[in-house]
């Protein structure tokens, strides 16, 4: 019987993780549609989010069975929980991201405003992404907490282009798509952020180093 459970639990991990890579895939993909305008990048983009609910169910499922028929204590029953919050965190990212995607499926023309600081904003999220996969997988508690410092240059950035289309609009009669287009896309990216910020957040709950500031 043990060697059954210490089997489900190395799968529940290994599917956490490729709901991971899926939602990391997810997000370039839709910053690349971005940048080159690939409409038919964005429609996979919104099947991938698709998946990527489709497994948090599963997944969630799978724990909560685990936890009712195999009665997990101590460090096991910790991580079960963390993989909870974090296939609820994967399926928030790719929400923002099949958003993200949806902007740029109703701008049909044109270029996004402002692109090279929004795409250099997803760069340094992505960025965020793969050093918390990495930290997290090799245990690393201080690159772990580095990840969140990360998420505050994130944020300057957002502030910056959000600030740059006020001051666009403002000389403006009416609302413009285009400014539009660009807050709605940096605001996403920024959620992007706090996701994986609670990701990080979680993580050291679990190894038992998380103070009382959860989450955002």
């Amino acid at each position: 019987m043990r060697s059954i459970y210490d089997q489900e639990m190395r799968d529940i991990q290994r599917d956490s993780i490729h709901m991971c890579n899926l939602a990391s895939e997810t997000l370039q993909d839709v910053m690349d549609a971005v940048r080159r305008r690939d409409f038919t990048v964005v429609e996979r983009v919104l099947e991938q989010d698709q998946r990527i609910r489709s497994m948090r169910m599963a997944l969630n499922e799978r724990v909560m069975r685990m936890i009712a028929t195999q009665h997990p204590v101590a460090v096991d029953l910790r991580r079960l929980f963390y993989i909870i919050h974090l296939a609820d965190e994967m399926e928030r990212i790719g929400y923002q991201a099949a958003a993200i995607g949806r902007c740029i499926l109703r701008t049909q023309y044109g270029k996004v405003l402002l692109l090279e600081d929004i795409y250099r904003m997803s760069e340094r999220t992505a960025t965020m992404f793969e050093r918390m996969l990495a930290s997290s997988l090799n245990e690393s508690t201080d690159a772990v907490r580095n990840v969140l410092t990360m998420d505050d240059e994130v944020d300057v950035l957002y502030e910056q282009i959000y600030r740059e289309c006020i001051t666009r609009q403002s000389g403006l009669r009416s609302q413009d798509s285009d400014v539009m287009t660009a807050v709605n896309v940096a605001q996403y990216i920024e959620h992007v952020g706090d996701h994986i910020v609670n990701w990080a957040r979680w993580w050291l709950y679990f190894v038992g180093e998380q103070d009382s500031d959860i989450i955002v």
